[in-house]
């Protein structure tokens, strides 16, 4: 009988529906991912930063998408200046449609070719035409000087080796 009249104790973080915490308690677990995260979260930002910073030029000073630069640099990097689409799509790390998409857009402009690769008519292959190497050739150097002024130039011949370090331990999961 005494155990039946015993109160029964509840842990606050306790409710209805465990998927959901209590509002105070969200916001004291969204406070302490901020200060745990604060220099993941800083790395974020400055990396949207340049990025932003470099799309802005490339649009505004030739008329590409940063994304269409980097299409025109994987094709001029690469023997005949071709690549199937599905390794494009892997090193650019799109979903398939948008990669389809936006080599669309980029087939319309004149800047590459796609047609069905020689060795598998099912694949499909990407060249770049006379027109994308000319839209590279002219965005090369303003490219490269704003990464240089941007981002090279701002570090010491200590703080690159440092970094490529820890990029390389980032990566690396045999370093980790």
């Amino acid at each position: 009988m005494a155990a039946s009249n015993k109160r029964q104790h509840t842990n606050p973080r306790q409710h209805a529906n465990p998927a959901q915490p209590p509002a105070a308690d969200l916001g004291a677990m969204v406070s302490g991912l901020l200060e745990e995260t604060a220099l993941w979260q800083s790395f974020l930002g400055t990396h949207r930063r340049l990025v932003e910073r470099l799309a802005e030029q490339m649009q505004t000073d030739h008329g590409l998408p940063l994304e269409w630069f980097d299409v025109l640099i994987h094709l001029a990097d690469e023997p005949g200046a071709r690549l199937r689409q599905r390794e494009l799509r892997d090193r650019m790390l799109l979903s398939e449609s948008g990669v389809s998409r936006m080599l669309a857009r980029m087939a319309a402009a004149g800047l590459l070719e796609r047609r069905p690769a020689d060795d598998d008519r099912r694949g499909v292959e990407i060249a770049l035409t006379d027109a994308g190497a000319q839209a590279l050739a002219a965005a090369l150097e303003s490219h490269r000087a704003l990464v240089t002024t941007s981002f090279t130039d701002r570090l010491t011949a200590t703080d690159r080796l440092a970094l490529e370090h820890i990029l390389a331990k980032l990566t690396d999961p045999a370093e980790g």
